[in-house]
Formats: structure tokens, sequence, C-alpha cells
């Protein structure tokens, strides 16, 4: 595969410098977890589904699992190297770095694409995941990342058998990157490639099938049931109406109680309730609003710059995704990494800066609020006694303002998608940032 063929002088030193970094911050992570016994998804919840499978147990019709099919596939694969719950979690983290390094890589050649100082971009990259190292490190989200990552690759190097392979196996990993999917379609289509097109809705419908007869020949009744448990699901604390509605609930304009359910914090009373019925159909007709705002203008997009259109494309339906949702998660943050230091690699300086700020500052509230919402000190600040204590006040205004850096990021890219649409408008978001090495 040409992802890992002509690796040059540069990027092995890039390659050593990941390496030793992801090993120093990696045994400062497992010493942590180890000495003060901190929960972890990988060491539970993932392990207990590995054993289920290694004891021929089949996910959905033998024990209910939240996760797509070939997600459970990666959470059983370290079960094949492991004995126990920790060395499960070494194992978990060697495949980690396996796809941060595979990132690594294709981050830099996308970079070296556009840019004459690549390593900057995978300095980026590399800074970015070891500040959200934990997430990483014990969530399964950098797996469907990483595959996005390789989908955009792939596009980019015109290798489309394998840009659809990757955004169908990503689709069956996480939900999220059947996304870029309509934003990949639009393109060819525009641009009198429909065969191509075609040819993509097959590949994802074959792998799709073919991902799913198992569960079809096993229990046809539960095969979808990684669907329907998060259709069912609340209002999770960390998203963005949520946060409003926990501030509002704490000057007392409304009431809410907390639970935890679905493996995370909730809340529920009659105004969360009605919004959470109502969300879903929200986020689909932004989305799709989307995908014929970026339709409207791929072709007035300037050849150039057309790469960075499906870029922020992709990232603006993602964002969408992410904050017209009833689910925030910490963790999802991790989608967007890639998008961002690609989209840095192309954009003008001035955006790109802009750019990294903003996505540097929702990083920092993220963790900030995780940790005062979620730490062991959170009592002592005002509240998480129990699951249904509220959240502290400090906690609440971290996850507002982290909230409304991501709309503010998320309005910022769909202002630069547009602007690609009008080339030699002022403010143009690659106006002075060609591409030099195309």
């Amino acid at each position: 595969m040409k992802l890992f063929a002509d690796v040059n002088e540069e990027l092995r030193k890039q390659i050593k410098k990941f390496t030793i970094i992801f090993l120093i911050v990696a045994i400062i992570f497992f010493a942590i977890v180890q000495t003060f016994d901190l929960p972890s998804e990988v060491s539970g919840l993932y392990f207990e589904y590995a054993e289920k499978m290694a004891s021929l147990q089949m996910p959905y019709s033998d024990f209910p699992a939240e996760y797509p099919p070939l997600a459970m596939l990666l959470i059983f694969i370290p079960r094949l190297f492991s004995f126990s719950p920790f060395t499960y979690e070494i194992a978990f983290g060697v495949m980690v770095y396996i796809a941060l390094l595979a990132g690594l890589i294709c981050t830099y050649k996308l970079a070296d694409m556009y840019s004459d100082k690549p390593r900057r971009y995978t300095d980026l990259y590399i800074i970015l995941c070891m500040c959200f190292f934990e997430f990483i490190m014990d969530r399964y989200d950098i797996f469907p990342t990483m595959i996005c990552l390789f989908a955009l690759y792939f596009f980019k190097t015109n290798r489309m058998n394998l840009a659809w392979v990757m955004i169908a196996i990503g689709t069956m990993t996480k939900l999220f990157p059947a996304l870029l999917a309509p934003v990949f379609l639009i393109y060819l289509c525009m641009n009198g490639r429909g065969r191509d097109a075609l040819k993509g809705v097959g590949i994802c419908v074959a792998i799709g099938i073919a991902s799913m007869l198992p569960f079809f020949i096993s229990d046809p009744e539960t095969m979808f049931m990684f669907l329907t448990y998060h259709m069912d699901r609340g209002m999770q604390t960390e998203s963005l109406v949520s946060s409003f509605l926990m501030l509002f609930d704490k000057i007392g304009i409304i009431d809410i109680g907390y639970q935890f359910n679905y493996g995370s914090d909730h809340i529920y009373g009659p105004v969360p309730d009605a919004i959470a019925g109502v969300m879903l159909y929200i986020m689909i007709v932004l989305i799709v609003a989307t995908y014929i705002m970026y339709g409207t203008i791929v072709h007035k997009i300037e050849e150039k710059d057309a790469f960075l259109g499906i870029i922020l494309a992709s990232f603006v339906v993602v964002m969408l995704f992410i904050l017209v949702n009833k689910v925030l998660s910490s963790q999802y943050i991790i989608w967007m990494i890639p998008f961002v230091v690609i989209a840095c690699a192309i954009m003008d300086p001035v955006w790109e800066k802009r750019t990294e700020i903003m996505f540097a500052c929702a990083l920092a509230l993220t963790q900030l609020a995780f940790a005062v919402n979620m730490g062991s000190f959170a009592p002592s600040i005002g509240g998480r006694i129990d699951a249904t204590s509220p959240y502290p006040t400090l906690g609440i205004l971290l996850l507002v303002i982290r909230n409304i850096t991501l709309v503010a990021l998320l309005g910022y890219m769909t202002k630069g998608l547009l602007s690609l649409g009008h080339p030699g408008s002022d403010g143009e978001i690659a106006g002075q940032h060609d591409p030099i090495k195309e």
C-alpha cells in the first residue's frame, strides 16, 4: 500500500518522535490507572464484551451491545493476545498505536501535497492526540476517526475504490463516517464521475450487507440493536442543548433531574424530554441543508481548492452531527482531529491560526469540564456526590463555553466553505495558501 511507501528521512524522524512520546505517555497513563484503580472503559466494558465473544456468544442476540458489528470485531481482537483485563488494555493500546501511526503517515503525506513544512502538521497531529490521550486510549473512537482520514487520503490520491471501502468499514465501526459519503457523491456527480459514484454506492452496500449477514442469520430481530440503543437515549449532559438546560436549571428557570444510564450522565424532565424527541429531525434537516449548499457551490470551487472543499463540507456535517444531537460525549472531540489538521495544512495562514486556537480552546475546555464534573474532587466544589446530583456550577459553565466555542468553530468553517464558492473574494479561506506540490 502506497500509504506506507516512500517514507523519507523527515517522516522517519517524525515516526520515531511519535513512538517515543507515545511510549512515555502510555506508561504514565497505565501507571496512573493501575495505581489509583481508575475506572476504564477498555478493561471494563470492552473486556467484558470480548470475553463473551471468546466464549462464542453472539453480540446483539446473546448479549446486548451498543456498538456496530465491526466495532465489536475491533473490541474482540485484543482478546486474542491477552489473558486478563490489564493485558487486554495493553493489547488495545498497541492497536491504538498502530492506528495513530498510520494516521501520522497519512497526515504527513497529505500535508506534503500542500505545504513545504509538512512536519508542522504532523507535530500538530501529535500534540492534539497527546492532549486527548486518555480518551484515545480508553475509547475505540480513534479507529473510525483514522478510517475517515484514510478515506480522505485515498480520495485525494484518486484511489476511489479504497476510499469507498474505508467509508463502508468506518460506518460499520461507528456511524458518523457515513456522513462523508454524500460529500464524496456530490463531488463526483457534479464533476461528471457518476460511474465512480455508482461504484462507491455498490461497495458500501456490499460491505454493509456482508457485515450484517452473520447477525441476520443469528437473530434478525436483534441485528439492529446498536441503532435502537441510541434512539432510546435521552439528553446526555455534555450536549449543546443540555449544557444550557443545566444552566437554566441552576438559575431557577426550569427544573431538571440527573440520572446515569446508557453508560453516561443524562438529564430528564418535561423540557429536556420534549427537546430530545425532536433533536433527530432538526439534525437531519441541517445536515441535508449542508449537502444541498455544498452541491450548489461545488462547481464554483476552483480545482486547486476542491479537496479543501471536501474537507470543510465533511467537517461541517460531522460537527452538526455532534452538536445538534442528544449526546456529545467527550471522546467525540477526537472525530474532528484529522479534519482540523488537514484543513490547517491547506488554509490561508490567518484562517489556519484561528482554527487552531478555537479547536485548542474546545479541547482544553472539554478536559477541564470532564475533570470538574467527573473528578473525585467534584463534591468539594458544589456537586456530583452521586449520579443523581447536579453538576457543579463551574462544570456547567465550562460545558456552555466549550459548546459555544464549538458552535463558533462550526460557523467559521461554514463561512470558509462558502467562501470557496466565490473565488477571489476578500478573506477567501485558501486565497494565500495554494497547493505547491500537487
